[in-house]
């Protein structure tokens, strides 16, 4: 019934968040926290590249994998755009096996928080097991605290002078016992004043308490754990957790 990621929301992405653009700040602070790595890194849930390729340009070597096969296919444009290389790999994070060890793996801007409550044991063992001795995972956490239950917006975006995309999304429900989010998001290509294409997606967000995450980090075995908000800056509803293996 619902299609996560497809065509048209990879479409909305790419327009609205270009390679190279930064959400409050996430590329230039991963790129500070991963200035003396000079092994291999994994970004999870890579998108369209967005921060892979500044990554990349910077001199670091970048592996990406990501669920959804737009979002990869528009990831390989923009590397050819570009012109840099980088391996990709279309997996579930929940049943990911790469061929590489990475000294540092990365899950920005909240997609940790898309994967399915109930598997994140696995995809942080995962993780784990990708990670060399001494290396390091860099996880984004996002708590609900801008969602409002029952509220719907509505956005429109000029693409061409013919054509646009209309988003209307409805936050359905916040579910307190669960921690998590539901909303239901509505995606509406129009061509010359008529709707061409429609993608509905039901995008579920998963919330952890600091210390429900540290715990569960330390128990699967990572150490060093330690955490910051909002990029260091505080005053936010993002946390970042940096943890070792």
């Amino acid at each position: 019934m619902y299609r996560e990621y497809g065509e048209l929301s990879t479409m909305l992405y790419e327009f609205t968040k270009p390679i190279g653009y930064s959400i409050d700040g996430d590329i230039e602070y991963y790129s500070r926290k991963l200035e003396n790595v000079t092994g291999r890194i994994l970004e999870a849930g890579v998108g369209t590249g967005r921060m892979l390729i500044p990554l990349i340009k910077n001199g670091s070597i970048v592996d990406g994998v990501d669920s959804s096969a737009e979002m990869l296919k528009q990831c390989r444009l923009n590397l050819g755009k570009h012109g840099v290389e980088a391996l990709l790999y279309e997996q579930d994070l929940v049943d990911l096996s790469l061929p590489h060890k990475y000294e540092a793996i990365i899950i920005p801007t909240g997609s940790f928080c898309l994967l399915p409550r109930e598997r994140i044991e696995e995809v942080l063992k995962a993780f784990y097991n990708h990670l060399e001795e001494g290396g390091r995972l860099i996880v984004d956490l996002e708590m609900p605290i801008s969602f409002k239950e029952g509220a719907t917006n509505t956005s429109s975006f000029l693409m061409t002078e013919d054509t646009g995309i209309i988003l209307t999304s409805y936050s359905e429900r916040i579910d307190w016992v669960g921690q998590k989010t539901s909303s239901i998001n509505r995606y509406e290509l129009v061509e010359k004043g008529r709707i061409i294409k429609t993608e509905i997606s039901n995008f579920v967000m998963y919330w952890y308490g600091v210390s429900e995450f540290r715990i569960l980090l330390s128990f699967l075995g990572y150490k060093d754990i330690s955490y910051e908000l909002g990029y260091g800056k505080g005053g936010s509803e993002l946390i970042t957790f940096t943890a070792y293996k």
